[in-house]
């Protein structure tokens, strides 16, 4: 499996980590652990890390993705933090923040991972 999902209960915030080649059916497939994750946990807070991966998706499948999240259950106000070291993903996850943002989710970039975990704490 190309990710790892876990409670963090010091941030109160689902942790997700990708590595590899990650593919829409990987990432559909981490939407669906990390919704019932916060569920269980009752939290809408994320932390995603996406340094180590490099993603192979559309523009239409990323477009899509705060629905189809919103669709497997997570639940409003949405705060997630990106972290992202990995120039070949950056406009992808630039274009994710900005539909996302556009739907209303509170979604921030970083290159720091201290600075994500203040920043979702705050």
């Amino acid at each position: 499996m190309p990710f790892s999902v876990r409670y963090n209960a010091e941030l109160q915030a689902i942790e997700t980590s990708f590595s590899g080649l990650i593919t829409e059916d990987d990432i559909q497939a981490q939407m669906l652990v990390s919704c019932q994750t916060a569920a269980e946990h009752k939290t809408s807070s994320a932390i995603v890390n996406v340094t180590d991966a490099t993603l192979r998706i559309s523009i239409t499948f990323i477009y899509n993705l705060p629905e189809l999240c919103e669709t497997m259950g997570a639940k409003r106000p949405i705060r997630l933090a990106l972290i992202n070291l990995n120039e070949q993903n950056s406009d992808l996850i630039g274009f994710y923040q900005l539909v996302s943002q556009n739907r209303g989710w509170n979604v921030e970039i970083f290159s720091d991972v201290e600075q994500a975990k203040t920043w979702l704490m705050s």
